[in-house]
C-alpha cells in the first residue's frame, strides 16, 4: 500500500477550475477530485491546501471612486465559504498565507488594458469590474516548501501530487525526489514550465479539457 500526500495551489486551481469548469469548487468537490488520482493499493495521506484569506482591507475603486471594503465583495464572501467548507472535509490540511495589497494599487483588466492601448476605447468606457486590487500572496511557498521537507524527512507518505503552475516551489520538489519520493505534478491542462516538468517523475490531469466535465469515483481510503 502507497501513501499519497496531496498538495494544492489554492490560487492556481481556483482559476482553472472556473476556467474548465470541471467541477463545483468546494472542499468535498476538491477532495473527490484528488481521491481520483489515487489507484486502488493507494491510501490518501493529508490534503494540504495553501491559500489566503480574503483582504481585510478598505480602498476606493479609481473609476467611480466609491468605497470598497473587500472583505464583503461577492468574491470574499465565496472564499470564506470555501475556506470553510475546507475546514469541515476529511484529510484536509489548512494552510493559510498572508494576503497583501501592494502599495494599494489597482490593475486594468488584460483585455479592457489592450482595447485602450488600440484605441478601441477610452477611458470614459471603463466601469468599476474592469479594475481589481493588485493582491498578492505571501509566505504561501514557505509553508509549500516546509511541508514538503517535513513530509519527505520523516517518510509520512511514499508519493506527493502536487497541483500547481508555480516553478518556485522546484527546490522543494528536488528535496523530496532526494529523499526518495515519487513525485507528481497535476497542471489541471495549465502548460507546465520546462523547469518545473524536469523536476517531477510524472505529470497528470484527472479532469477532461472541455468544460462542464465531471469528476468520477472517489476512491479514497482513510488512515
Amino acid at each position: 500500500m502507497s501513501k499519497v500526500v496531496f498538495m494544492i495551489d489554492g490560487w492556481f486551481m481556483r482559476k482553472r477550475v472556473y476556467k474548465l469548469g470541471s467541477f463545483h469548487y468546494d472542499g468535498p468537490s476538491i477532495r473527490k477530485y484528488c481521491c481520483s488520482h489515487l489507484k486502488r493499493e493507494d491510501q490518501i495521506y493529508r490534503i494540504f491546501f495553501y491559500d489566503t484569506a480574503p483582504l481585510d482591507k478598505k480602498g476606493h475603486n479609481p473609476i467611480t471612486k466609491k468605497l470598497v471594503d473587500f472583505k464583503k465583495t461577492p468574491v470574499a464572501e465565496a472564499q470564506y465559504k470555501l475556506l470553510e467548507s475546507i475546514k469541515r472535509t476529511p484529510n484536509f490540511a489548512l494552510r493559510l498565507g498572508k494576503t497583501v495589497w501592494r502599495n494599494n494599487s489597482w490593475v486594468l483588466n488584460s483585455e479592457k488594458l489592450d482595447a485602450l492601448i488600440s484605441k478601441k476605447i477610452s477611458v470614459d468606457n471603463l466601469t468599476e469590474r474592469d479594475v481589481r486590487p493588485l493582491i498578492e500572496q505571501k509566505t504561501v511557498d514557505m509553508k509549500m516548501g516546509l511541508d514538503i521537507a517535513s513530509i519527505a524527512t520523516k517518510r509520512l507518505a511514499d508519493t506527493l501530487i502536487i497541483i500547481t503552475g508555480d516553478a518556485d516551489i522546484v527546490p522543494a520538489l528536488k528535496f523530496a525526489r532526494q529523499e526518495g519520493m515519487m513525485v507528481g505534478l497535476d497542471p489541471l491542462w495549465n502548460p507546465v514550465p520546462p523547469e518545473l516538468s524536469e523536476h517531477v517523475d510524472f505529470i497528470t490531469t484527472k479532469t477532461n479539457k472541455k468544460q462542464n466535465s465531471s469528476v468520477e469515483g472517489d476512491s479514497c481510503s482513510q488512515n
